[in-house]
């Protein structure tokens, strides 16, 4: 599949997974890469490629990267993401990569990017999973990730908060103090890695909302609520994206 401006164009990996690209227009300009979250167990359509069109109006490529159709556990999973990030680094039109992960895909975002941090500019994480910590961890997702290989030290390895460094990239972190599925303690934790680290973060932490809010609109609404229902209890919740498109705009040294 392929367009100029509004159609994907489809990039097959050696596994089942794969990545889409909306192409803006044939110049080098920044992309923003989506990983959506799913527990590690799927790429949730809520957090795909509608978060992709909602930084549509910023002049950047975008892509989707679907990682769960082949499900690699750790560390092939970011062995397969170091393969999708030098795709990219490597294609001509494309300049810096902002990596956008929620949930699960925002404990992948942060992952790769103690790993690959030449390749990432800047992070974007929306309630993202990151700590083992027993009293916080999302263990549903750090078993999926690990396997049946679910270990003390394994935990450790993919519990971020402990592997991040002053190389980390600039990063933006949202999530709301009610999310019952993904505590915000994991954000707490990380935020607090990150200054240790003097790591440029920003997080807004909003005091209400549920888990997997993605961009707070009426395309992304909860099954077990209207749409105006949806929008009255967490709608104001959307002006994280558009501070979030400030974040990416702004010159961070």
């Amino acid at each position: 599949m392929f367009k100029i401006r509004g159609i994907d164009m489809k990039y097959e990996l050696s596994s089942k997974n794969y990545y889409e690209v909306t192409w803006f227009d044939d110049q080098k300009r920044d992309l923003v890469l989506v990983l959506p979250g799913g527990a590690y167990k799927y790429a949730s359509d809520r957090e795909g490629q509608v978060v992709a069109d909602t930084f549509s109006d910023q002049g950047y490529h975008q892509a989707v990267y679907y990682y769960r159709e082949t499900c690699h556990i750790y560390p092939d999973i970011h062995l397969e993401a170091k393969s999708l990030l030098s795709n990219l680094k490597n294609h001509p039109k494309v300049d810096r990569i902002f990596v956008i992960g929620f949930s699960a895909g925002g404990h992948f975002a942060a992952m790769i990017a103690t790993h690959y941090y030449d390749l990432i500019d800047k992070v974007i994480l929306c309630y993202p999973v990151i700590t083992a910590n027993p009293r916080y961890a999302h263990m549903d997702s750090l078993k999926n990730l690990l396997g049946s290989d679910v270990n003390t030290d394994k935990l450790e390895e993919v519990s971020i908060e402990k592997h991040i460094h002053p190389l980390f990239p600039p990063t933006f972190i949202m999530h709301s103090m009610t999310d019952q599925s993904v505590v915000v303690e994991n954000s707490l934790l990380l935020i607090e890695a990150l200054k240790a680290n003097a790591v440029y973060v920003e997080s807004h932490l909003y005091p209400t909302g549920r888990h997997a809010l993605s961009v707070v609109t009426k395309e992304v609404c909860y099954p077990d609520m209207t749409e105006i229902e949806f929008l009255d209890a967490y709608g104001y919740i959307h002006d994280w994206v558009r501070l979030a498109k400030a974040f990416l705009k702004r010159g961070i040294k």
